[in-house]
C-alpha cells in the first residue's frame, strides 16, 4: 500500500488552514499547514519532506501565493501548485509572476469543497 500524497497548505487565516487540513485528511492526503508563507518556503527549501502538491492562498502578508509559487518553481519545476483566490482569475493570468509560477489550477473563493476535491484529483493525475 502506498503512502498518502503530501500536500503543503499555505493559508494565513488559521481557521481556513484548519478546514483545508481536515478536508485533505478526509480525502486521504497528508497535509502540512503553514500560516506564514516565508516559513513554508523555508521548510520547502530544507527538503526534509517531499510534497505532491502545494495549495496556497494568493493574498497573504509578507509574500503572496504567486511569489511563493515562483520561488518553489525555482527549486522544483514539476511540483503541482493550486492557487486559491477571491480575485478575478483573468486579472491574475496576465501577470508576469503568474507565468513564472506556472500555476496548475486556480480555485475561486468562496471555496466549494466538491470543486476543490475535483481540482486536486485532476491536477495530481497530470504528468
Amino acid at each position: 500500500m502506498s503512502e498518502p500524497a503530501s500536500v503543503m497548505v499555505v493559508e494565513d487565516e488559521k481557521e481556513l488552514a484548519s478546514l483545508f487540513k481536515a478536508f485533505l485528511e478526509r480525502m486521504g492526503y497528508e497535509p502540512i499547514t503553514f500560516t506564514d508563507p516565508i516559513m513554508a518556503l523555508e521548510f520547502f527549501k530544507q527538503g526534509t519532506k517531499e510534497f505532491s502538491l502545494i495549495l496556497t492562498d494568493l493574498r497573504m502578508p509578507e509574500m503572496s501565493g504567486l511569489d511563493l509559487a515562483a520561488e518553489i518553481r525555482k527549486i522544483n519545476e514539476k511540483i503541482k501548485i493550486i492557487l486559491i483566490t477571491a480575485f478575478m482569475v483573468e486579472d491574475l493570468m496576465i501577470s508576469e509572476t503568474y507565468k513564472i509560477a506556472k500555476i496548475d489550477d486556480i480555485v475561486q473563493k468562496p471555496v466549494k469543497i466538491s470543486a476543490l476535491k475535483e481540482i486536486i484529483e485532476n491536477v495530481l493525475q497530470r504528468d
